[in-house]
């Protein structure tokens, strides 16, 4: 897989739906490069520049949202985008693109007058993607839950728990992060004041607002572990032991089987968190430890397969080939599945860090098998 940022470094892992991945370098600055991922089979689709960038339309915030519409099988990526020097426009401009016709299209008519979260990308469940967003109601701002409906690209809202709707001056209710727990849509609000009390949610009815319950609270004892951290000087005092530095769950991930709860800590180790015996037990896996990359820690159960197999090559042109649009309408037409038959599921952790890693190794391995033809 080519790699034609001027990082060539992290990628930011927007979602992911039947074995392929999105991925973006827009973390950093305004960079507008995406990438459709297969590392299966290691093929990728570079998608071409967006509608809304900087050069066109000048400063501007942004998130995303990649899912599958069922109905025509095809996968799409949506853009929100708030432009202006203040990078608060409501309602914001919306483009989507679809792995058939290999354009963005423009769909601004149907954007919600809302502010989504910048660089915060939705997840995908039910059909749709997911953010956390405020509406501006006269003075004041109010949180909720906005919906992207893939296959009828319209836009949703949905409430949150009662005891949460709350109203506040910006435009920003911050500790808001949404997250699934066996196959049901999840709420961890940790905005209730400065004790570092996180309370989670899990709505028993899909789309009914009047279903949200909430699960437990972690508490301000509950949430701090202690690391090792290599310190010369301490260890030489202290028989060559380790100096233990406290760190707070920050970000719920995902949910595991058994019932515990995959968080990044504000250090960017992914931790599990075990809500019955209250213990947080530390996976040795973490991110780049740079603010930014921190947020981009990604957990999702990966399920191999085929799609974007046949003729399509890696294309960093930015333009779609003729192969991706019959792909996708074979398939539509001849019922054919291009998913193996006996896939492996496994829950996978993914880094920007180790994405760049994986391409790399992938881009030295097709370098290799063209020498040896």
């Amino acid at each position: 897989m080519k790699i034609l940022t001027s990082m060539k470094t992290h990628f930011n892992i927007v979602g992911s739906c039947n074995g392929l991945l999105c991925l973006s370098d827009d973390l950093w600055g305004y960079r507008d490069h995406y990438y459709i991922w297969n590392p299966s089979i290691k093929k990728s689709v570079k998608l071409p520049e967006p509608i809304f960038i900087f050069r066109t339309h000048g400063p501007f915030d942004h998130t995303l949202g990649f899912g599958f519409d069922s109905v025509t099988n095809d996968y799409e990526v949506v853009r929100i985008v708030h432009t202006g020097f203040s990078t608060d426009k409501v309602p914001p401009d919306v483009e989507v693109f679809k792995l058939s016709t290999g354009v963005w299209q423009d769909i601004t008519p149907v954007s919600p007058s809302c502010l989504f979260v910048p660089k915060t990308p939705g997840f995908y469940m039910n059909g749709a993607c997911h953010w956390v967003a405020s509406k501006r109601k006269g003075g004041e701002s109010q949180n909720m839950i906005v919906l992207f409906d893939v296959h009828g690209e319209t836009f949703w809202e949905m409430m949150v728990p009662d005891s949460l709707v709350r109203k506040f001056s910006g435009f920003f209710c911050e500790g808001f992060v949404l997250f699934v727990s066996n196959g049901s849509l999840c709420l961890a609000d940790s905005s209730s004041g400065n004790d570092k009390t996180i309370d989670i949610w899990m709505i028993k009815e899909y789309g009914d607002p009047e279903s949200w319950v909430k699960q437990f609270s972690i508490s301000s004892r509950d949430i701090s572990f202690n690391v090792g951290v290599v310190d010369e000087i301490f260890s030489l005092f202290n028989g060559g032991r380790q100096r233990q530095v406290a760190h707070f769950l920050v970000k719920p991930i995902a949910s595991r089987e058994n019932g515990k709860i995959l968080w990044r800590a504000d250090n960017g180790l992914l931790v599990s968190y075990d809500p019955v015996a209250e213990k947080i037990k530390n996976l040795g896996i973490h991110n780049a430890n740079c603010l930014t990359y921190r947020n981009a820690l990604y957990v999702n159960t990966y399920k191999m397969s085929l799609i974007l197999l046949g003729k399509l090559t890696d294309n960093s042109a930015g333009d779609t080939c003729e192969d991706l649009s019959s792909l996708c309408k074979k398939e539509a037409k001849g019922g054919r599945k291009f998913h193996k038959g006996n896939t492996k599921r496994g829950l996978r952790v993914v880094s920007p860090l180790h994405i760049s890693r994986l391409m790399y190794m992938s881009r030295m391995k097709a370098k290799r098998l063209r020498m040896i033809k």
